[in-house]
């Protein structure tokens, strides 16, 4: 064999080990491809269990969905000086405390509490002869004609709390080619179904007085109402976590009894404003408890979390002070509570969270 030959045939086996090579390669990279695109999202390990626990400050606004009830008329036009829907909240700051775990099997349980504080709104006004207090708040239309100035405020609390059973299905899926970042980190997906019961605790008090100047005495009257909702409740909450951030969402609803109360008081000396003796009524009704919220999540540690979200509650079947008219009524022995009314609050939460 010459020298040209053996160059030649070596040659020949570089190439055949270079295509060798590459052909494994390809074997191996289609194998990953197929590990990576086909890694199956795998249920909730049994045995395990996750603890969570999250602290929200809520900063929710009211949209004052009281109706329209005129407080104060001009009678010689017949137009609203002034109705229950002026008084308008300013945002108002709460808090949202959670504490759940998700068990063996899927099955897990959860507290949680929530409250909104300092829902409060007023405002000053001036009023004239012409103006005056309309039916059905006395037995006829009052006249105020030495009161120049009128002033009403409007406050509200709102407490809530529930516990519930969490029925969960979990997916973990593996990372994957892809040219989003995201794809290429591990995925958990988490799914509970919610049931349980929830109570709301909605209390009011509305004031209405008038004076001759802004230093002297006032008189006039005062309303406070308090709405107990007590509601067996479902919903559905789904969070997916990468590495370092985290989305989730929540829905719930709850059909609810609800037991409704109110009173009256007399502000200052009421004859010379508002003949009316001080009275309260009780009723009850059905209502509901709806609750919406979604929040992005950023991981600070490795069970820590910062939360950011959006929030919205829906109360229906409460009694509203500034709306109970027929309760001020001087007329009516048996005065009744107006219970067809919904209050609804949306905002933000900003909190922190510990999964372990």
């Amino acid at each position: 064999m010459n020298r040209f030959t053996c160059v030649i045939l070596r040659g020949l086996r570089n190439v055949a080990a270079t295509a060798g090579f590459a052909i494994l390669s390809c074997l191996s990279g289609a194998a990953i491809q197929a590990d990576w695109d086909t890694a199956a999202a795998i249920d909730w390990p049994d045995g395990e269990r996750e603890t969570y626990a999250v602290f929200d400050t809520l900063f929710m606004q009211r949209n004052n969905a009281s109706y329209d009830t005129p407080l104060i008329v001009n009678v010689p036009t017949g137009t609203t000086v002034f109705s229950a829907a002026d008084l308008q909240f300013a945002t108002a700051p709460g808090v949202r405390v959670v504490l759940g775990e998700h068990g063996p099997q899927g099955v897990g349980w959860e507290f949680g509490y929530v409250g909104v504080y300092g829902m409060f709104g007023s405002d000053v006004f001036a009023v004239g002869p012409s103006d005056a207090i309309v039916p059905p708040l006395t037995s006829g239309v009052y006249h105020f004609p030495d009161a120049s100035i009128a002033r009403a405020t409007y406050s509200s609390t709102l407490n809530m709390a529930e516990a519930n059973l969490l029925f969960t299905h979990c997916h973990v899926n593996d990372r994957r080619r892809s040219g989003y970042s995201m794809e290429r980190q591990r995925r958990n997906t988490t799914i509970d179904w919610i049931t349980g019961f929830r109570w709301a605790g909605l209390d009011e008090q509305a004031s209405l007085a008038f004076a001759s100047t802004a230093t002297a005495p006032s008189s006039g009257f005062a309303v406070r109402t308090s709405s107990n909702l007590f509601a067996g409740q479902i919903g559905l909450r789904g969070r997916t976590q990468w590495r370092l951030w985290a989305v989730e969402g929540q829905l719930k609803a709850g059909l609810a009894g609800a037991s409704l109360a109110g009173s009256t008081s007399v502000i200052g000396d009421p004859s010379p404003v508002l003949p009316m003796p001080g009275g309260g009524a009780q009723a009850a009704t059905v209502g509901g408890i709806f609750e919406m919220n979604t929040s992005i999540v950023r991981r600070l540690g490795e069970s820590w979390w910062l939360r950011l979200g959006y929030n919205s509650f829906w109360l229906t079947g409460v009694a509203l002070a500034p709306d109970q008219s027929a309760l001020l009524a001087s007329s009516q022995d048996a005065p009744a509570l107006d219970v067809n009314q919904t209050v609804w609050l949306t905002g933000a939460n900003l909190g922190v969270e510990k999964r372990w």
